[in-house]
């Protein structure tokens, strides 16, 4: 499978290129910067985030992160965001409000919600991401835009060698820090930000 359809897409921080991929396990677009077999790409891996992305939610710090790492990839000079529609860590818009319903009422974190709906705390898999990187013929030597450590395997295991894991930066507020503190505590996450004040 291969890119199908490419466009330049002006953005805030400069002129992209969108491109849809299509692979034998699901499809994804990607935003790309420059040159990227040059300047040591920085690459993401993202995953849709309604709530966040289009009605600004404070509980999460999706949109916050894709927005730094544009900043970020404009003054690398080169990068890529790929963009896959993974709701929820996997779960789905639906199920989505339910976990966040659940941490509300019960005032329970996000990975004692998912197991009480049945679900393990991130179902998501890369597969898809790395294929488009592929795709894309991006360098083998990147600067990743992660704090989750299963994306950073997964371009590991997919054969980039990361030099640099940047961390995109996020406004800390009253209703994310718990999220990030378990995502911190529970999930492995790499996380910089002071969350103990």
């Amino acid at each position: 499978m291969a890119i199908t359809k490419t466009t330049l897409l002006p953005l805030e921080y400069g002129t992209f290129t969108i491109a849809y991929h299509k692979t034998d396990k699901g499809d994804c677009v990607s935003v790309s910067f420059g040159d990227l077999q040059k300047n040591t790409p920085v690459v993401r891996i993202h995953s849709s985030c309604l709530f966040g992305e289009s009605f600004h939610s404070l509980v999460c710090d999706c949109a916050a992160q894709l927005d730094s790492t544009l900043k970020l990839i404009v003054e690398n000079k080169a990068g890529v965001v790929i963009y896959g529609y993974a709701e929820g860590r996997g779960i789905g818009l639906e199920l989505k409000i339910a976990a966040l319903e659940l941490q509300r009422t019960r005032h329970i974190n996000t990975v004692e919600a998912f197991k009480a709906l049945g679900f393990e705390p991130d179902i998501r898999t890369y597969d898809v991401g790395v294929m488009a990187l592929r795709q894309l013929n991006v360098a083998t030597t990147i600067k990743f835009a992660s704090q989750n450590p299963r994306k950073l395997a997964a371009v590991r295991e997919g054969g980039f060698q990361v030099v640099e894991q940047l961390h995109p930066k996020v406004q800390l507020n009253k209703h994310n820090i718990q999220e990030l503190r378990t995502k911190k505590q529970l999930l492995g996450y790499n996380i910089l930000h002071e969350l103990e004040s």
